[in-house]
């Protein structure tokens, strides 16, 4: 395309630069724990999209984003396969308008740390180098260096060897207007929290609970526990010598058991559970974490685990946020991004997993559920009241 040889070579010159500060990333996995830094490099595809961006994002073609992607996301390896640890797609449509697509293994590189690379990237590209990220790749692995998990009881781990832990899967977009947070908030005051709970804990329970009662619509699900993972930064509850450029997998999760949820569960009632939970995630605990090498046998661990709820076949749930991890503010010289996608379609993956990402009308959910439960959450009445289900994307 007339013009995009330019914007070509300023995008791979700059990767090539960027990765020599996020060197790891030019590597490849070892195995699930290891990475061989030899330099050889990203791997770094150009794509042309036979549509104008416009009518591809009103509304977003959800099931054709993961076409935008250099390889199929979240998809299971084999333990000791040979990886590259980034993979990079830019794709080209017919209007001139680009969209980069982003694979990276999760063997150093939580949300946080892609952030930081991804604007080292753009800084170099636009060539205002003073956002540059220098990261801290020392912190992390000198605090918390790789420990044998050896003879750590399964319970503590949550492992049940004989789940099936992917099954086929569809992803949907839900938006959330700041109006509607703002009731969610209201309500959970409502319903007794002594404090407006934050856009995370108001948007994420209420999720949760339609989620719950979409999941257990069959007798035979009503009777099985129900746990709810919410996945937590270490670094802000930390402190020092972490920060936003400490480079890792620095995160813990939040484990709560969700007992008897109906559609007539309030909202506010899961929250308190969920700061309950989110509660006990203490700089104290993290540094019990790091000077107790026997942490992960103690009973401490095994309670905030919930030992032993993996053998009672327990219906599982999984909540992030991308939300204020400055990916809508990276420019890599044609403006901020119009719009953040995760992957979409239909796959085998794990089930019930929720990303939340901000935008400027308020939060988006990226929920996946096996194609059954979906199905029941998109035909919920009271969760569409708050919820759009993949709207247009307004900015365009």
């Amino acid at each position: 395309m007339h013009g995009f040889s330019d914007i070509s070579t300023q995008l791979q010159k700059s990767l090539s630069e960027a990765l020599t500060i996020f060197y790891p990333l030019g590597g490849r996995r070892s195995d699930s724990f290891s990475i061989n830094c030899n330099d050889e490099g990203a791997i770094y595809i150009e794509a042309s999209v036979n549509i104008n961006m416009d009518k591809f994002l009103k509304p977003p073609k959800i099931e054709l984003i993961n076409k935008l992607l250099p390889c199929e996301p979240n998809k299971k390896h084999p333990y000791q396969q040979v990886l590259p640890q980034l993979q990079v797609q830019v794709n080209i449509f017919n209007c001139g308008g680009i969209a980069i697509g982003l694979c990276n293994l999760h063997t150093i590189l939580d949300a946080l740390s892609c952030s930081a690379f991804l604007k080292t990237w753009s800084s170099i590209c636009n060539g205002s180098r003073d956002g540059i990220s220098w990261p801290d790749f020392s912190s992390a692995s000198s605090l918390f260096p790789p420990r044998n998990t050896f003879g750590v009881r399964a319970g503590v781990l949550n492992i049940d060897k004989s789940s099936e832990i992917e099954v086929q899967c569809t992803t949907r977009r839900f938006l959330f207007m700041t109006k509607s947070i703002n009731e969610l908030q209201a309500m959970s005051e409502n319903d007794g929290i002594y404090k407006s709970p934050t856009r995370y804990k108001a948007v994420s329970s209420f999720i949760c609970k339609h989620m719950i009662v979409a999941c257990t619509e069959e007798p035979c699900d009503r009777t099985r526990p129900v746990v709810v993972l919410h996945v937590v930064d270490m670094r802000k509850r930390m402190g020092e010598p972490f920060s936003q450029d400490s480079i890792g997998n620095l995160l813990w999760p939040a484990v709560v058991l969700c007992e008897n949820v109906n559609k007539d569960t309030k909202v506010g009632d899961l929250v308190r559970l969920l700061e309950q939970e989110i509660g006990k995630l203490t700089k104290e605990l993290f540094l019990k974490v790091q000077n107790d090498p026997g942490f992960m046998w103690s009973d401490e661990c095994a309670q905030l685990m919930l030992e032993g709820i993996a053998n009672k076949n327990p219906i599982s749930f999984v909540f992030t946020s991308w939300v204020n991890m400055g990916f809508r503010e990276l420019d890599f010289g044609w403006g901020k991004p119009l719009w953040l996608a995760q992957r979409g379609g239909t796959k085998e993956s794990i089930p019930n997993t929720v990303v939340l990402m901000e935008t400027d009308e308020g939060i988006e959910a990226w929920v996946t559920m096996e194609e059954k439960h979906i199905t029941t959450l998109e035909n919920d009445v009271e969760f569409l009241r708050l919820a759009l289900l993949n709207p247009s994307v307004s900015n365009i």
